[in-house]
């Protein structure tokens, strides 16, 4: 059907990210079947008021380098507009598309609903999918911003769906589809089968702005593209909801979410980012690069040997194998990011359920430093019945770790996770219904043992617990207050941490 006209949004807060794969896959889909689809992109709002700076607050807590010098030598500029609300609203009615669609996170549900409150009175259907809504779909459904939502993949219904819509036909029967009738009952369509990978269009960088390919590492900034090689984790940490995906999956459809692309598809990708997109660095987007078998390396070596452009992926400290790293290595893996969690056994056991040594993760970093590969290591703190001391044993794992960049994320506790239902339980979380927020911002949950205030401070100071000599810990200790003294004491460390440790460019 042609002269279908489509809205779409997928919020993000300003930061400096990389583009989303669901909006490139989306714009494919859309132009092989003859339908219009513009993007409107949030990133270069400055949102600052309403919603977290995640560039900013990262290198605040020094979670990544300052890069605004290599942008400048570059000569590359971010632009900064003005109000979303409002260049949102004139775009709608400028571009007056037949149906507005919405992907969103759980962090980002809020500034999903602001931004279609905007243009709720100008009659256009509103529908809403992506992970929120897939996990809290009871939730989501209910949002008066929303006609109906898409619970799993989108994919291989976006198509049908506008048609029916722009057609004024019914779409309660389109699988995945929750749809609210006239009188407020809400219909639920069957889950679909996981899309084949391989069956899924390439890329379609032309919907982006040309600066939002850009991103910094290490304070040198990078022209950067994703290339989605797995959907879904093997793994089952009770923080997060990929476990609930693939029960959901499994019970619904007879089959997992967690799959590969081929590497003759991931190929496909490769040469157009490298030949056609003029790449200078890659990011391999999956949960654990390193599940694919050897075999499946070798072949990921083989073929990549041809273009050898470095690239940024991720795994855990127990996934790394040798075999694997010699081979990525030799073909260009420059940068391996690793979710550690936590650091103390017990508890990373019996509450994330991540279950693996201290010492096997510190063994096995040594693969990384052999061949000489930058690495990361990801950590949270103020998860459910943590308590300041159990955080600092984060902290001494990850100084063994000796990671060349470390984060440390606050606890958020996301529908369909396990750690937010025990969060109720306990009485942490008041209101079982309260949305997420950004893992850069304060703790929604109300513990006796480990304050609000204090896993701020926690998460403000974890790099300079990791870097400056143990009778410094006082210092830092005090830096951890939220007070003007407090204040004082943690910008007067982060000037010296930057003299001494910081990476540049």
């Amino acid at each position: 059907m042609a002269n279908i006209k489509v809205m779409f949004i997928n919020p993000n807060p300003r930061q400096m990210s990389l583009v989303q794969p669901v909006v490139a896959l989306f714009s494919s889909i859309f132009k092989q079947h003859g339908v219009e689809m513009r993007f409107f992109d949030t990133t270069f709002f400055d949102m600052s008021e309403d919603f977290s700076n995640f560039d900013r607050k990262m290198q605040e807590n020094l979670i990544v380098s300052p890069y605004e010098k290599e942008l400048k030598r570059r000569g590359i500029t971010f632009a900064t507009y003005g109000n979303v609300y409002e260049a949102f609203r004139k775009e709608v009615r400028d571009y007056n598309p037949d149906v507005i669609l919405a992907s969103a996170l759980e962090s980002t549900a809020q500034l999903t609903r602001d931004l279609l409150a905007a243009v709720r009175d100008l009659g256009k259907p509103h529908i809403l999918g992506g992970v929120f809504p897939t996990y809290a779909p009871e939730v989501a459904i209910n949002f008066p911003e929303v006609d109906a939502i898409c619970v799993g993949e989108g994919e291989p219904v976006i198509v049908p769906l506008v048609e029916r819509l722009v057609q004024g036909r019914d779409i309660s029967d389109l699988s995945g589809m929750w749809v609210k009738d006239k009188d407020g009952n809400i219909i639920r369509g069957k889950l679909q089968a996981a899309v084949e990978m391989d069956d899924l269009p390439r890329f379609d960088a032309s919907v982006f702005d040309d600066t939002r390919f850009y991103r910094a590492m290490a304070g040198k900034v990078y022209r950067m593209f994703p290339v989605e090689t797995h959907r879904g984790c093997p793994l089952k940490c009770t923080f997060c909801n990929s476990p609930l995906q693939d029960e959901t999956y499994k019970a619904e459809t007879g089959a997992r979410y967690f799959r590969k692309k081929s590497i003759p598809r991931v190929m496909e990708d490769v040469e157009y980012f490298v030949k056609e997109m003029k790449a200078e660095y890659l990011f391999f987007w999956a949960d654990n690069f390193l599940a694919y078998s050897k075999a499946e390396i070798d072949e990921f070596c083989e073929a990549y040997a041809e273009f050898r452009t470095p690239f940024f992926a991720q795994s855990y400290p127990t996934t790394l194998n040798e075999y694997k790293l010699q081979k990525l290595v030799s073909v260009g893996l420059d940068r391996l990011g690793m979710g550690v969690e936590h650091g103390n056994e017990q508890f990373r056991a019996e509450v994330i359920n991540r279950k693996y040594s201290n010492q096997k993760a510190i063994d096995n970093v040594q693969m990384l430093k052999k061949y000489g590969v930058q690495y990361g290591c990801n950590n949270i703190v103020g998860f459910p019945l943590e308590t300041p001391e159990l955080h600092m044993d984060t902290v001494r794992l990850n100084r063994a770790l000796g990671a060349h960049t470390s984060s440390c994320s606050i606890f958020t506790p996301f529908f369909g996770t396990p750690l937010r239902k025990l969060s109720i339980m306990h009485g942490f979380l008041k209101d079982p219904n309260v949305l997420a927020p950004p893992n850069l911002d304060d703790s929604i949950l109300e513990m006796p043992q480990f304050t609000r205030e204090q896993i701020h401070g926690k998460a403000r100071t974890f790099n300079l617990y990791l870097k400056f000599p143990e009778e410094r810990w006082k210092d830092i200790e005090r830096a951890e207050a939220l007070t003007p003294e407090g204040d004082r004491i943690w910008g007067e460390l982060k000037e010296e941490y930057a003299e001494k440790y910081q990476e540049t460019a």
